[in-house]
C-alpha cells in the first residue's frame, strides 16, 4: 500500500497547506469587511474543508486506506477548524470564548482518541460527530461572509450566525459527552473482563467452596478434640 496517494495528498493539504495559508488572508482581508471578498474567503474554507470528505471517499474508493491516513485525518480537522477560529478572533469576527470552547472540545477529543489508542479502544465517528463538524464548517463559513455583525440582530445573516453558534455549542457538548460515555462504557466492560480472567484459583489441595476444607490423613492442622 502506497502512503503517498491522492486521499493522503488532500489529507496533507488540510494538515499544512490550510492552516499556514487560509489564517493569513482571513486576518488581514476581513477587516476590510468587503462582502465578494469574504464570499471568496468562506468559498476557499469550504474548499480545504471538503478535502476531508473526498480524502476518505477516495481511500474507500480506490483501496488506498492507509494508517498513516487513519491518523492524519482527524488531526487535519483540528488544525483547519482551531486555525480558522483564532484567525476570526484575530481579525475581531468572533467572541474569543466561543473559540476557547470549540478548541477546547477539539483539544478534549484528541486526547480521548489517544488514551483510547493506548488501551486498544476504537472511537468510531459517530452521527452526533457528523452533525457537529457539517454545523461547525457552515457557522465558520457564515462568520467569514457576514459583514453585517455590527449591525446586529437587525441583518438577517447576524441571526443566522447567532442561531448556528448556539447549535455548535450544544452539539460539541452533547457530542462529547457521548464519546465519553462510549469510552468509559468499553473500558470498564474490558476491565471487568481482564479481572475475572485474573482472579486466582480459590481452591487448592482439596479446599471447597464455600469455606469446608477437607484434610488429609497427614494434615496437622486438623481441628483437635
Amino acid at each position: 500500500m502506497k502512503v503517498f496517494n491522492v486521499p493522503n495528498l488532500l489529507t496533507f493539504i488540510r494538515l499544512v497547506v490550510s492552516p499556514l495559508t487560509l489564517p493569513v488572508l482571513l486576518v488581514y482581508l476581513l477587516p476590510y469587511n468587503i462582502l465578494w471578498v469574504n464570499i471568496l474567503l468562506a468559498a476557499l474554507f469550504l474548499v480545504f474543508s471538503f478535502t476531508d470528505f473526498f480524502d476518505g471517499y477516495l481511500a474507500r474508493k480506490w483501496g488506498q486506506e492507509t494508517t498513516m491516513g487513519k491518523m492524519l485525518d482527524p488531526i487535519a480537522d483540528k488544525f483547519l477548524s482551531a486555525s480558522v477560529l483564532i484567525a476570526l478572533v484575530a481579525s475581531h469576527k468572533l467572541f474569543f470564548y466561543w473559540a476557547v470552547i470549540l478548541i477546547g472540545r477539539s483539544l478534549f477529543m484528541m486526547g480521548l482518541r489517544i488514551v483510547s489508542f493506548e488501551h486498544g479502544i476504537p472511537v468510531p465517528v459517530s452521527l452526533w460527530g457528523k452533525i457537529n463538524t457539517v454545523v461547525q464548517t457552515v457557522f465558520l463559513a457564515i462568520v467569514i461572509v457576514n459583514p453585517y455583525q455590527h449591525l446586529g440582530f437587525a441583518s438577517t445573516l447576524t441571526i443566522i450566525e447567532w442561531s448556528l453558534l448556539a447549535a455548535v455549542i450544544i452539539l460539541s457538548i452533547v457530542s462529547a459527552k457521548k464519546y465519553l460515555d462510549e469510552f468509559i462504557g468499553e473500558f470498564m466492560t474490558r476491565h471487568k473482563q481482564e479481572g475475572k480472567q485474573d482472579t486466582p484459583q480459590e481452591y487448592e489441595h482439596g479446599a471447597e467452596p464455600g469455606g469446608r476444607y477437607e484434610y488429609g490423613p497427614n494434615d496437622d492442622h486438623r481441628p483437635k478434640e
